[in-house]
């Protein structure tokens, strides 16, 4: 039992934390630009999100008041792809995974394009006075085709970064562990 576990402690000992191998200015240049976009589609999400969660008790003032902060976030995020687009085949890459990616990446972004720009046409129209039921009757599944939109072009967004050793943590969290 003792053998057990002294193995382990040294085990825990063999685990060493090392900080993240520092980006080349390209791919921190090409990191900064798709998490712009990233962080622009977070607005979208959290706007969708009040919406779903204040469709059905909510006076229809507040609804085309969430109409139209979904609106513009679909707007602020549409004029974000061009320049994500621009930079991605831009971004010198060589590697035939790497290209693989970023192809799957651009693939995605153009689909994610036309969803926002769908996003914006649908909410501008609900946001206009009046239209409080039918943001009641309709935004719910609109804001979810967007949502689901967000999410595949992220997971291509997740493996492109993979792909270019490009890791992504949240603020103040912690080094990854390796073993040694």
């Amino acid at each position: 039992m003792m053998g057990m576990l002294s193995a382990g402690t040294v085990s825990a000992q063999a685990t060493v934390i090392l900080p993240e191998a520092p980006l080349d200015s390209a791919r921190a240049g090409l990191r900064d630009v798709l998490l712009v976009l990233r962080d622009s589609l977070m607005s979208v999400d959290g706007a969708a999100a009040r919406l779903q969660r204040d469709f059905r008790q909510t006076s229809a003032a507040s609804l085309l008041s969430r109409a139209r902060v979904m609106h513009d976030a679909c707007a602020r995020s549409v004029r974000t792809v061009p320049p994500t687009r621009e930079a991605l085949l831009a971004a010198d890459l060589s590697d035939p995974l790497r290209l693989k990616r970023r192809r799957e990446l651009v693939q995605a972004l153009d689909r994610l394009r036309d969803v926002l720009s769908r996003c914006e046409a649908n909410f501008a129209a609900m946001s206009r006075p009046g239209e409080g039921e039918t943001v009641r009757g309709y935004a719910y599944a609109r804001s979810e085709v967007v949502q689901s939109a967000i999410r595949r072009y992220e997971e291509n967004l997740r493996e492109f970064f993979t792909a270019l050793g490009i890791y992504v943590s949240p603020a103040g969290s912690n080094p990854r562990a390796t073993s040694s």
